[in-house]
């Protein structure tokens, strides 16, 4: 992090007047020009000449070594401040305090170094002894927000800021914000941000702190929008299923899927209502919707609203439960209303990147209603009943009305997990950010109607690329197997008036859904994307064997 706070002479002058008697006037002289001399070098960057002009005097050598070590330190020069720390370590010429200021810019050093473990143990060691009381505690924060244990670090972070700001800050208030924003403290990351800014307007940290003031709103909300249009070429998600005129006609009434283009939009919103300890929760809604060129009757809006309630368990996990409720409308008209309750928890591994469990109830209500087809008036193959009908007519005594109805339940449970890679050098001029992931997902659908019972098992893979130039390539590719409980009401063929009979095997589905997306960012809120969507359901019912392909654009927003 960079952090150079280190004056702290006052100890060593100290102990150097006491180490030398009175005796002689022009001795005790000699030493005075000495030292003064010495600490014009270590301001001026001489660390070794402030050394070696301490050295020569009998009785300061391990002060001299530990002068040039805290010298070296305030330069950067960790590896050689260590050597120097490292040297006089138990040295009997030094005081307590003396001992302990060895310690404490040992830990500084090994901070820097990245040895954390050493560091926090050598700072435990000065606990007591040094007089810099306020480095002790900037670097024991320090330490503590690495680890992500906001909570310690945020009050030893204010202590630094307190001891001695012309020292620590504005470093020590800049890392108290963050480490507040952690402990979810708005207000009193604001306050230190707000320090930053006061003390630093122009420099570095503050203009870093007034970004991240920006962000921290005791009210934190989002909103998110997308635009684009899309070309689609199976609009009904129709399967192979024909319907033909009888009497060797060939004339075809149903075919395979319709071909649309259509404009869509989505927005996402949600706003942190409160926030008390570890606890905080919210309100969440969504608006989704599609305008079709020709088939206006397949036109969609799809609101949402929904809350939530979260826990941080410790630093690294996160427990949170989700209601939605949701209204569907196709064309205008009531289409579903569903309801979902998820309970979920992700967990921030040190090296081995995110985990995220959770276990879903849903609750679907679909508006229209299901027909029951007319039943053939004797054993197969016929007849069907006289008068027309738009359809061939299905096995006595079979309604289909009930049979179909898709209103039910559904459990289920995923498990996933993301990973970021580390880019190797050769390659870090092509990937920024490389960050792979993978899951699998159960669920167990009670529908009303027996056509639709049925167990699922989802297996996910993702990879996500961030790129030069503010690129970014994201792709997901996943496989679910469907097994239905029972035979489906569902024919392969249909001859207009005339019966049909259908398979006794039980329904079986494979769906395998790819999709790629590039995205550019224009400005921090703006970007714009291009999808390809492809799905590949094969089902061993026609009716529901097919493929479809989307491609679209879209232009995105963000605020938050």
């Amino acid at each position: 992090m960079g952090v150079e706070v280190f004056r702290h002479w006052t100890g060593i002058v100290a102990v150097l007047a006491f180490g030398f008697g009175i005796a002689a006037s022009a001795a005790a002289e000699s030493v005075e020009t000495a030292v003064a001399a010495a600490m014009g070098d270590v301001e001026a960057g001489r660390c070794e000449q402030a050394w070696q002009r301490l050295a020569r005097i009998d009785g300061l050598e391990s002060r001299a070594r530990l002068l040039a070590g805290q010298c070296r330190v305030r330069e950067g020069l960790y590896p050689e401040a260590l050597a120097d720390l490292d040297r006089i370590r138990g040295a009997g010429d030094l005081t307590p305090e003396q001992v302990g200021d060895v310690e404490l810019y040992r830990g500084i050093a090994l901070y820097h170094l990245e040895r954390y473990a050493e560091a926090s143990a050598a700072l435990d060691e000065a606990e007591g002894l040094t007089g810099g009381e306020a480095e002790l505690a900037l670097y024991r924060g320090l330490i503590a927000l690495r680890n992500g244990d906001n909570d310690r670090a945020a009050p030893s972070l204010e202590a630094a800021a307190r001891l001695a700001p012309a020292m620590t800050e504005p470093v020590a208030s800049y890392y108290a914000g963050l480490a507040w924003k952690g402990s979810a403290e708005r207000a009193k990351a604001r306050a230190a941000f707000q320090r930053v800014i006061d003390l630093d307007a122009d420099g570095p940290w503050g203009k870093e702190a007034a970004k991240l003031l920006e962000t921290t709103e005791l009210f934190p909300f989002f909103v998110k929008m997308s635009a684009g249009i899309e070309y689609d070429d199976n609009v009904v998600l129709r399967g192979g299923v024909t319907q033909i005129v009888p009497q060797g006609s060939n004339s075809l009434v149903v075919t395979e899927g319709e071909k649309d283009w259509r404009g869509v939009w989505r927005v996402d919103a949600g706003v942190e209502v409160f926030r008390q300890g570890d606890w905080n929760g919210g309100i969440t809604g969504s608006y989704s919707g599609s305008a079709h060129y020709d088939l206006t009757e397949f036109n969609t809006h799809y609101p949402t609203i929904g809350a939530y309630v979260a826990n941080q368990l410790d630093p690294d996990t996160t427990m949170q439960a989700r209601y939605q409720f949701g209204f569907a409308w196709v064309n205008e008209d009531s289409f579903l209303r569903a309801q979902l309750v998820e309970l979920g928890v992700s967990h921030v591994w040190p090296t081995a990147g995110t985990t995220v469990a959770v276990a879903d109830v849903i609750w679907n209500d679909l508006r229209f209603p299901t027909r029951d087809v007319t039943d053939r008036t004797g054993p197969p193959p016929g007849p069907c009943p006289p008068g027309p009908t738009a359809t061939g007519c299905g096995p006595i005594g079979l309604d289909e009305g009930h049979e179909r109805d898709r209103d039910g339940v559904g459990i289920g449970g995923a498990l996933e997990h993301r990973y970021p890679v580390s880019v190797p050098d050769l390659l870090g001029n092509v990937f920024e950010e490389i960050e792979i992931g993978g899951g699998y997902r159960f669920r167990y659908y009670d529908s009303q109607g027996n056509e639709w019972k049925h167990m699922a098992h989802v297996f996910s893979a993702s990879i996500g690329v961030e790129l030069p130039l503010d690129f970014r390539l994201s792709s997901r590719a996943s496989y679910e197997f469907r097994d239905f409980l029972n035979e489906s009401t569902y024919p392969d063929n249909e001859v207009i008036g005339q019966p049909y009979v259908l398979s006794g095997a039980e329904r079986r589905e494979h769906e395998v859904n790819v999709e790629v997306e590039i995205e550019k960012d224009l400005t921090d809120a703006l970007s714009i994307s291009a999808r390809y969507a492809y799905l590949d359901n094969e089902s061993n019912r026609r009716v529901f064997d097919y493929t479809r392909h989307i491609i679209g654009g879209y232009l995105n927003f963000r605020f938050e």
